[in-house]
Order: structure tokens, then C-alpha cells, then sequence
């Protein structure tokens, strides 16, 4: 009996190993799902509201998918092309392929398969990584004529790029003549190396001209044109509110702007706040829109209901992808608040489930349109993991494993 009772504390012993070893490996796979469902998963590509004809209208809005980021591309009808900023998802086990593949859509789309291309103009909206990662080879691929920054500020101790930034900001009079250094409860100011390096790109640039976006101060961008007239307004940050006024986040400093071309608008807002949408809303009258390009990718940072229901949007767009952020975005609370704020289901549209949107507008209408990637088989590889530990823990615990005798 002591030998059978050993041999079979031996055998649930093996069998308990073999069990962890196999819950372990399938668990370390797990942070990894929706990568790996993206290369189980069949797709097929497909087009919503004729995507090759809206690319053809005067006006054309490319909100880009780059995942849990921002890169909006902008052909406008006098010929001009801008970008309102240019970011990738910053995880490292996407990041290279959302840049790669951003610049290829640019290349085709936006400049007609053309390698060397020309932006009119580039809207940082603020420096958030997710908002101009991919500038330098954006900036390496095409050329830049204009770029317009937000008023937020690198500063490390005292190094050169420091140094560059007190003279640029007191270029632009934000700074006065005789300070030496920034003043914390006055300027809102970051030290990332990636904002440096992105500085040095900018201001590097041949022949590009550098502004800071400062409503109502910075002048509006319009058609030369006369026969096609738009308009680009920036509504935000406000002047009023800088740099008297302190936020304690950059995303309060985003660019919030609108596009208006015969008599319909699409607002661009990158991550701005509550904060910021109030403090527009206080100091000028912001115009009801058709379409509203959802601050922070659905975040409930932004999108309040005053500033809904101030603007009366009739489509929502939102970048993002929920299998490439950890913040879980769009929140559902978002998608509530602006459905109860007006705007249907079906006119929210998400990169995620419908890849590149695009918002056009020509003499006759708008249209709104996409190029999706449709899942023909979903398989939840949390379902698949499950499934493995279950089947493994049976099939070990209900087989008998035979252990050598000792002689």
C-alpha cells in the first residue's frame, strides 16, 4: 500500500506540473489576443459609400486609421493639401506598421500615388505622442511648407533646445523680451526627448514657417480660389486663456478647428477637454456642425454634453482601435452621450470597425465613406485559451500517467 500511495502522489504530481506548464504558456499569450486574432481572423476589404468616388470631391477629410491615434489628411478644393497631425498607436509591436502604412495611404490617395508630395500646411493640435510620432518621416517623405503648433513648450534645465524655445516664444510675443527661463505657473511645458527631436524636424525643415495656434489670433486659412471659398477656423486654446490661464494637462491646449465649404463643416478638435470646450464656448459663438471628428478618441475627458449639444453634430467619427489601446476607448458612456445629444448609431462611425473614413463635400452634398476591413470569422482568442485550459485539465486529470517502478 506504501509504494501504490507513493507512486500515485508522484503521478498527480506530474500531472499538476504538466497542467501549470500548460495554463502558463497559454496565459503569456494572452496580452498578445488581439494580435493574434487579427492573423486568425479571415478578412476581406471592402468599400462604404463608393470610397473611390468621394476621393475625387472637391473637399476631402482622410481620417486615417493609425489605432489609438490621430493622423486626419486634408485635400481641399483650391488644391491645397494639409495635415492635421500625424500619430501611430505607440506600441512598439504596431507602431512601425501603422507609420509604414500611413505615409503609403497618404502617398496614394491624398497625392495620386505620388512619391514626393507637398503639405500646404501641418496642424500639431498638442504634443501627445499619439498625435505626432510619425512626423519625422512624414517630414522625411514630403515637403512641409507651414506648420502650426500649439503653445506648450519644451523645457529640460537649461539645455539648447530650452534655450531655442525662450527665443521662439518670445518671437512670438508669449514671452517677455527680458525673462530667461519659463515660468511654471505660466507656461505649460514638457521635457520628452521625442517633442525635442520632433522640434528639430520642424524647425529644420526647408523653407517651412512656424506659428503658434492662439485663437482668435491666428489668422484663418482660406481658398485662393475665389470661385471654390473655404474656410479653416481655429477655435482653440483661446488667447484669453494663455498665458494668464494654467490647465494642468496639454490636452486642454488642442487645436480646435473647423473646415466650412458650401454650407457644410466637419470640427477637428485632437484631445481637447472639457476644460477647453468651455472656455471656448465662453468667449465666442462656435457654429453647429455636420460633422464632428470625436476629441480623444472617445475618451469621457472630452465630449460634454453643453459642447454636443452646442455644436449639434449629425456624424461622429472616432480613431481608434480597442485591440491596440489599454484605455479601452471609445468609452460606451461617449457613444451614449452623443447618440442622446442627436447624432444615430449608424452615423458614429469608429476606424476600428470601418478602417479609413472619409468626409467629402462637393457643389451638390456631403458624403461620408470608408474602406473597411470586414471579420468573416470572428474568433475570440480568450475563447481559445479557455478552451485549451479546460480540454488540457481534463485530458491530463482523467489519464492515467504510468511512472517506472523502482527495482
Amino acid at each position: 500500500m506504501g509504494k501504490k500511495q507513493e507512486q500515485k502522489k508522484k503521478t498527480l504530481k506530474i500531472k499538476i506540473i504538466l497542467f501549470l506548464v500548460i495554463c502558463a504558456i497559454v496565459l503569456v499569450t494572452l496580452p498578445f489576443s488581439g494580435l493574434i486574432e487579427n492573423k486568425i481572423n479571415s478578412k476581406r476589404t471592402e468599400n462604404i459609400g463608393d470610397f473611390a468616388t468621394l476621393i475625387e470631391k472637391d473637399c476631402v477629410v482622410h481620417v486615417i486609421d493609425v489605432g489609438c491615434a490621430d493622423c486626419i489628411a486634408l485635400e481641399l478644393p483650391d488644391g491645397k493639401k494639409g495635415l492635421v497631425d500625424g500619430g501611430v498607436y505607440i506600441s512598439s509591436k504596431v507602431k512601425s506598421t501603422y507609420q509604414q502604412n500611413s505615409v503609403n495611404y497618404i502617398k496614394q490617395y491624398v497625392f495620386d500615388g505620388n512619391e514626393n508630395g507637398t503639405f500646404d500646411f501641418v496642424v500639431m493640435t498638442h504634443p501627445d505622442a499619439d498625435h505626432y510620432n510619425n512626423y519625422e518621416l512624414i517630414f522625411d517623405t514630403f515637403q512641409i511648407n507651414k506648420v502650426y503648433r500649439p503653445p506648450v513648450f519644451y523645457n529640460k534645465d537649461d539645455d539648447a533646445q530650452t534655450q531655442k524655445e525662450i527665443q521662439r516664444a518670445k518671437d512670438a510675443g508669449l514671452m517677455d523680451g527680458s525673462e530667461t527661463a519659463f515660468d511654471e505657473n505660466t507656461f505649460y511645458t514638457i521635457d520628452t526627448k521625442l517633442f525635442s527631436k520632433c522640434l528639430d524636424k520642424m524647425y529644420s525643415e526647408p523653407g517651412c514657417e512656424i506659428v503658434f495656434t492662439l485663437a482668435p489670433t491666428t489668422a484663418d486659412i482660406v481658398s485662393s480660389d475665389a470661385l471654390k471659398p473655404y474656410t479653416i477656423r481655429f477655435y482653440g486654446p483661446r488667447h484669453t486663456c494663455y498665458p494668464t490661464k494654467s490647465y494642468n494637462n496639454n490636452n486642454s491646449f488642442s487645436a480646435l478647428m473647423t473646415l466650412e465649404y458650401k454650407g457644410h463643416s466637419i470640427m477637428l478638435t485632437g484631445d481637447t477637454t472639457k476644460e477647453e470646450e468651455k472656455d471656448v464656448m465662453d468667449a465666442c459663438d462656435l457654429p453647429e456642425v455636420d460633422v464632428l471628428k470625436v476629441a480623444h478618441h472617445g475618451s469621457n475627458t472630452s465630449s460634454s454634453v453643453a459642447f454636443l449639444n452646442k455644436i449639434k453634430p449629425k456624424y461622429a467619427l472616432i480613431s481608434t482601435r480597442t485591440d491596440t489601446n489599454k484605455y479601452n476607448l471609445p468609452k460606451q458612456e461617449i457613444i451614449d452621450r452623443i447618440i442622446s445629444c442627436g447624432v444615430s448609431e449608424d452615423n458614429i462611425l469608429q476606424t476600428q470597425k470601418s478602417g479609413n473614413l472619409v468626409f467629402a463635400i462637393d457643389s451638390d452634398d456631403m458624403y461620408i465613406g470608408a474602406t473597411t476591413e470586414v471579420v468573416v470569422k470572428t474568433i475570440k482568442w480568450w475563447y481559445v485559451c479557455a478552451g485549451v485550459i479546460v480540454a488540457s485539465g481534463a485530458f491530463i486529470f482523467g489519464v492515467k500517467i504510468k511512472t517506472s517502478k523502482r527495482k
